[in-house]
């Protein structure tokens, strides 16, 4: 496979980027080392093929955006010409340590409070969702750990045996992990999900990170070792593992009954980002 930057990226995706012009683009930024390369590969993009994003960020859990960390990324960005719009999330650290407490994953509750206050925020823009496309940052390395997770959780899993924490229900993580799989899916008559990342290894991300000189967020959040993705993340970084998209792919339709991208694009847009983003 060709080593990640910037026209081998353009090259898989030119189809997709040059759907962009005219629409309503949206980046969905967490300050981490996908979402930053992923703003970074959007910019040249952009420059490129004539289209203008917004950068939103929900700023949750709090302990992982202090000042200092917000302060230091929003330099970077504005000095690109890239403003960040950071969204006060609903939510307060102290719900995420009450979750452990009721069974509850941590993961969960942040990953829903922050999609609901970032899709309410463009509800209230009035948006026609006919042009949005909300772009996302998953990599090779999400797909492979949420595959992993789901043969672990729904696949192999003792049904009467209860979980030490609750996630999303088996039909919920089924739609949200198998959908990764597909760069852009395009809704009939609506909104557009972009994914950029998902042909890269972490350490392609890294390393064009590491060469350009881009910051991240350097604060960790207190409730990682909940999120199983980083357990498995550790793993592939100790064994130096590189994943190839094809083989991913390849197995998860044989061996998983990988739906089709029409099972996604039919679903409709609202049952979608209420289920599966």
């Amino acid at each position: 496979m060709d080593r990640l930057n910037y026209p081998e990226w353009k090259r898989r995706h030119h189809l997709a980027i040059e759907s962009l012009s005219g629409k309503s683009v949206m980046m969905f930024f967490s300050g981490g080392k996908d979402s930053s390369l992923t703003l970074h590969l959007l910019q040249l993009a952009g420059k490129e093929y004539g289209f203008t994003f917004e950068t939103h960020a929900g700023v949750f859990p709090h302990h992982v955006y202090p000042s200092s960390e917000r302060d230091k990324l929003d330099q970077y960005w504005k000095n690109r010409g890239i403003p960040i719009h950071w969204h006060d999330v609903r939510e307060s650290d102290d719900r995420l340590a009450s979750a452990l407490e009721e069974g509850v994953s941590p993961c969960l509750i942040c990953n829903t409070a922050k999609k609901r206050d970032l899709m309410d925020f463009i509800k209230t823009q009035g948006i026609d969702m006919n042009s949005l496309v909300i772009v996302m940052s998953y990599s090779l390395w999400d797909i492979v750990s949420a595959s992993i997770e789901h043969i672990l959780g729904a696949v192999f899993n003792d049904k009467e045996a209860a979980p030490a924490f609750r996630h999303k229900s088996a039909e919920e993580r089924y739609l949200e992990t198998f959908q990764r799989f597909y760069p852009m899916l395009t809704m009939p008559a609506g909104f557009s999900i972009f994914k950029p990342l998902i042909y890269y290894n972490d350490q392609d991300i890294r390393s064009v990170l590491k060469v350009e000189g881009i910051p991240i967020l350097s604060t960790i959040c207190n409730f990682k070792q909940y999120r199983p993705k980083r357990l498995f993340a550790q793993y592939y970084e100790r064994m130096n593992l590189q994943f190839d998209f094809k083989e991913v792919f390849n197995f998860a339709q044989k061996a998983l009954n990988l739906p089709d991208e029409s099972h996604f694009t039919q679903m409709g847009g609202e049952h979608y980002l209420n289920k599966v983003i």
